[in-house]
Order: structure tokens, then C-alpha cells, then sequence
């Protein structure tokens, strides 16, 4: 697959954007209607580029147009040619409708921002021009009180990563009750604003990337629709639900077929806290699996006490070691069981800082280590090429420690992991 950087400019001027439509000569999406777009150059800049371009496929200069707003950047699939393509969003006003095209593009034509869905366009114009007809760097009056709460699920070091994806499930359900919008262009910009920014509060995490994902790109199949504003909220609110009630099944279902491969009568090292290896525990326990585990404090979050804790009210024989002891005891283990905040497409796992030096730990020994999730945690932004963002309490396992993942569906060895990738990715956005 091949990762491509480019911008995309629209042209407004009286309300409305101009389409251009590709001729025969250009090297992608012959035929197809666009905005003013080009491939960046080495290290130029993308708003440099984006005036260039400007200047050679509609022959106005810099002097004529006005920047507006610059969006956030956009990745998409191209399946037909197997091209991620990067795209850089701008914005720009002009007084002028005179265009002159050059060999690039065939026609043009000015056009109100919705028939853009009755044209045959790039892959995701519509969705990239999103990014640009919004001021999404806004904050709304009627979202205040759920944008601070995006704000504090952000600074949450305390939950695994289940729990901050149905979170921002149940706060993208909010947005859609708290907002004032009283049409359904408004309405939806209020969606993205909150969708947007719920997708950066913990980078690390790609369940949150796409199950907000799903969540925005489900809703705005409809709006093109033709919905009208209280149909919209309704449906919000029924695929809100949905989604929320399969990530929910799909990690007991995770955490069910864990519990499976948990030991009769032997010893886990658990790293961390998840809920889904909670869960397995308790159902490997629950089943006559008379195990006993090994918690690590997990610092500097010490998340492995509240696991410990928990462990504890389920009876399930646990002992609290320092980070530090594990070399001491890892000869004694006969599995290491860990959650998962990131699965990449190379197979890799992001999880809690120490998940590294565990794993290698664990190899000297031959000592299986194994990671339960669900699928939505493999990470489709790493697959489009934008590698989750690590802070200092995460490190990377590469995929040769790392015996399998356990997830809703079964095992899954980390050699098929960008192949199942691929298909979220097609789940995701279709």
C-alpha cells in the first residue's frame, strides 16, 4: 500500500464552492470532480503547495483569494488503486467566479455546498470539505459541559482502554442531547466538533479513534440523506446505542474465549489494569481454573493495584509485586496475560509502559504472552498511516514477543493482524 501527501483547496464565492472535474490526463480519478488539488513536494509546505495550485489549475493569484480556515488532515482509503491518501484541507474565499483551467481538469462549475453529494467525486471530498465548512476549533455554548468532560476523559490515566472507548460512545450520545442546533447542518457540525476532539484525547487508544469513527461516519451517511433534524437526533441516538451495545459484547466475548486458555493449575502475570483480562479471570476462575496470579503495581499509574483489588473481591488468589520483582518471579509463570491499548498493524502492542521489558522477560523463559481485546482496538489509524501518538506511560511490544491476541472471535496470531485490520478499516468506512 502506498501512503500519498496532498491538499485539497476549495474555492467559495457567494455561498457557493467550485467543482472541478479531472481530465484525461491526470495520473488518478480520470473524470472524477474535485477541488483544486496537488501532491506535495518533499518538505514544501502544505499551505504553499495549496496557493500554487491555486494559480496553475484556476489561474487566480494569491492576490485574489483569501485563506478561510484550515482543516484537520484527513486520511483516505483509495481501495480501487490501494492508496492511503493523506489529504491537507484549506479553505479559501474569492470575489471572483472567472476561471481559467488548465490541462489538469476538463470543466468546472459553481455549486451549493449540498449538491456536492449528486456529483461523482474523489474518494472523501465531501467528508474533507467537512473539515474546512465548519469552525470546528469552536465551542459551541449549548456543548460546554460535554466538551469539558471530553476534556477530563482525556486526562483519565486511571481506566484501561475499554472503559474510555464506551465512554466516548456515551459522550458522543451527549453531544447529540446537549446541543441547541436547530437545523441539521448545525447539528451535524456540533457532532464533529465533539467527534473530532474526542478522537485526540487518548491517542494511545484506538478504540476511541474508531468507534467515534464509526459513530461519525454512520451519522453522516444519513445526514446526506435528506434526514430532517429530529430524525437525525433519533438516529444518533439508535446507532449510538448500537454501537455502544456491541463494543460491550464483543469484549465479554473477548474476555469469554480468554478465559479458555487461562491455566488449570498454574501462575499468571497480569500487567496493568483491563477489563477484559478481569473478566477473563474471573470466568476462568468461575469454570474451576485454579490458578493463581501475579499482579505488577504498574507504575507510575499503579493501575495493577486496582486490578489486585479487584481480584481480591472475586476471591481469585492474587499477589502485589513491584514492576521490579518480575525477573525474580517470571521462572515461576506459566502465563502472561495482558490487555491491549493499541494493537498496529505490524502486529505490535501498545500497552502500559513495562509490557515491553515483561514480554522479553517472558521469552527468555518461554513463556507464552498473550493479549485479550476486542478487534476494535486493532488500529485502523495506524493502518492509514498515522501511527497512535505514545505518551511516557505507554511503550511498544513488537509482534515477535507477543504469542497471539485473544479477541472476539478467537485467537488471532499477530501475522494476521493488518489483514484483519483491513477489514475494520472497510467496516469503518465503506
Amino acid at each position: 500500500m502506498e501512503y500519498r501527501q496532498v491538499v485539497t483547496s476549495f474555492l467559495t464565492s457567494d455561498q457557493e464552492v467550485l467543482l472541478l472535474r479531472r481530465s484525461g490526463k491526470v495520473g488518478s480519478h480520470r473524470g472524477k470532480w474535485s477541488a483544486v488539488s496537488g501532491y506535495l513536494e518533499g518538505a514544501e509546505q502544505p499551505l504553499t503547495r495549496a496557493v500554487t495550485e491555486i494559480r496553475e489549475e484556476v489561474g487566480l493569484s494569491a492576490e485574489q483569494i483569501k485563506l478561510t480556515r484550515i482543516g484537520e488532515v484527513l486520511r483516505a482509503y483509495d481501495k480501487e488503486n490501494d492508496i492511503v491518501w493523506v489529504v491537507h484541507p484549506f479553505l479559501f474565499n474569492t470575489e471572483t467566479k472567472s476561471i481559467k483551467l488548465d490541462w489538469e481538469n476538463l470543466e468546472y462549475r459553481w455549486v451549493v455546498p449540498a449538491e456536492l453529494k449528486a456529483y461523482d467525486t474523489v474518494p472523501k471530498l465531501r467528508e474533507t470539505f467537512d473539515r474546512v465548512r465548519y469552525d470546528l476549533q469552536s465551542s459551541p455554548a449549548a456543548l460546554t459541559n460535554v466538551l469539558r468532560k471530553v476534556e477530563l476523559l482525556g486526562e483519565d490515566k486511571i481506566h484501561g482502554a475499554t472503559f474510555i472507548g464506551n465512554e466516548a460512545v456515551r459522550l458522543f450520545l451527549e453531544v447529540s442531547q446537549a446541543s441547541d442546533a436547530k437545523d441539521t447542518r448545525t447539528f451535524f457540525s456540533h457532532l464533529l466538533i465533539a467527534g473530532l476532539r474526542l478522537r485526540r484525547v487518548q491517542p494511545a487508544m484506538a478504540n476511541v479513534w474508531n468507534l467515534v469513527g464509526k459513530l461519525l461516519q454512520s451519522v453522516d451517511r444519513y445526514a446526506i440523506d435528506g434526514s430532517s433534524l429530529q430524525e437525525l437526533r433519533s438516529l444518533v441516538s439508535k446507532i449510538g446505542v448500537e454501537v455502544l451495545e456491541g463494543a460491550i459484547k464483543a469484549s465479554e466475548d473477548a474476555s469469554r474465549n480468554t478465559a479458555g486458555i487461562s491455566p488449570q493449575d498454574g501462575v499468571v502475570l497480569t500487567h496493568s489494569y483491563s477489563a477484559t483480562v478481569l473478566r477473563a479471570l474471573e470466568l476462568g476462575f468461575k469454570a474451576g481454573r485454579k490458578f493463581k496470579v501475579y499482579a505488577t503495581e504498574s507504575h507510575p499509574g499503579l493501575e495493577g493495584k486496582q486490578l489486585a483489588k479487584k481480584l481480591i473481591e472475586l476471591r481469585i488468589p492474587v499477589t502485589l509485586i513491584a514492576d521490579s520483582a518480575v525477573n525474580s518471579i517470571i521462572h515461576l509463570v506459566d502465563l502472561v496475560l495482558v490487555g491491549a491499548d493499541s494493537v498496529l498493524r505490524d502486529g505490535s502492542l501498545i500497552h502500559k509502559l513495562g509490557t515491553l521489558e515483561i514480554a522479553a522477560a517472558a521469552r527468555n523463559h518461554r513463556i507464552p504472552v498473550q493479549s485479550s481485546c476486542e478487534f476494535t482496538k486493532f488500529s485502523v489509524q495506524d493502518y492509514l498511516g498515522g501511527r497512535p501518538e505514545l505518551t511516557h506511560s505507554f511503550d511498544s511490544t513488537p509482534a515477535e514477543l507477543l504469542s497471539g491476541y485473544i479477541t472476539e472471535e478467537g485467537e488471532l496470531p499477530p501475522t494476521k493482524v493488518e489483514q484483519r485490520i483491513r477489514l475494520l478499516q472497510e467496516e469503518i468506512y465503506p
